[in-house]
């Protein structure tokens, strides 16, 4: 008999929460205060954004429900949403399978999953190599600015 995969297990009850809570939203909209923040890696499989989101967030891109958002429409492997972009609508396809996070703030409250772990080797590559460039393109940004930066430290007495 082969081990339990108890990790496994874990990120399945977690994703299938996540449907249920979407799908009641669906039904019912948000209560009160809350507010979703999903995480998701926008160049998973199946993932279905408007090509300028796609050239903004190659690797990974986060969205918010919290006041306006329409049909949501929740099946057992995507989720699809409508929501406002700089006053344009867009609709988003987003496979339960490329979430990184789901979060509301609203009560303290976050998830994670290990998805990264289901992406290919060469998409695992690419996202690694993405993200040093970004990291390194954010460092030379920071350097140049701190070029013009006086430390008040040298002044004091």
């Amino acid at each position: 008999m082969t081990q339990i995969n108890y990790k496994a297990l874990i990120e399945d009850a977690m994703l299938t929460m996540v449907k249920d809570i979407l799908k009641k939203i669906s039904k019912n909209g948000l209560p009160k205060n809350h507010h979703f923040l999903i995480t998701f890696f926008s160049n998973s499989k199946g993932v279905i954004i408007p090509h300028w989101m796609k050239e903004k967030y190659p690797d990974k891109m986060t969205i918010i429900i919290r006041n306006w958002f329409e049909n949501l429409d929740v099946s057992e492997k995507k989720f699809e949403i409508s929501l406002n972009f700089n006053n344009t609508v867009e609709r988003l396809t987003i496979p339960f399978s490329s979430l990184e996070l789901f979060a509301d703030p609203s009560v303290d409250f976050a998830i994670s999953f290990n998805q990264a772990t289901k992406m290919s080797d060469t998409e695992a590559e690419r996202s690694e190599e993405k993200s040093h460039k970004n990291i390194e393109k954010k460092k030379a940004t920071l350097n140049k600015k701190n070029e013009n930066v006086i430390d008040l430290k040298n002044f004091k007495k």
